[in-house]
């Protein structure tokens, strides 16, 4: 499983939108039930399902998925 393909596994569990339907340039008040809520759940799903930790300050940074997969590649993975 690739990257883009277990992210996007995570959001569609956290948004309820089918993965099919998300793309890089989903995100934060663009996709439909990814709210600042469900945006904080979807951090947490992510850092445990790729152990990682996300700074505070990357939080208003990781708000689309094209940004958490630069976000993620920048902490080594990919």
């Amino acid at each position: 499983m690739t990257l883009i393909e277990k992210l996007n596994k995570v959001v569609a569990k956290v948004t309820k939108v089918p993965e099919q339907e998300l793309s890089l340039d989903s995100g934060l008040g663009i996709t439909a039930n990814w709210d600042s809520l469900n945006h904080t759940t979807l951090v947490l799903e992510l850092e445990e399902a790729f152990d990682i930790a996300f700074d505070f300050d990357e939080l208003d940074q990781i708000v689309t998925i094209r940004q958490i997969v630069d976000s993620l590649n920048a902490k080594g993975l990919n």
